[in-house]
């Protein structure tokens, strides 16, 4: 068993979390929710992960 201790994660990748404003938001939604659009394109095209 691999145990986790401090030292060893010091050198791990910190992953920031996004915060995104209301209108960001709203745009975004409103662009998904445009009849037979893509989805995943629309994700690439605001730069956000299509999951």
């Amino acid at each position: 068993m691999i145990e986790a201790v401090p030292e060893r994660l010091d050198g791990s990748p910190r992953q920031l979390r996004r915060f995104w404003s209301d209108e960001f938001k709203a745009t975004a939604v409103e662009q998904a929710c445009q009849p037979g659009v893509n989805v995943s394109a629309i994700a690439r095209q605001i730069g956000i992960l299509p999951s």
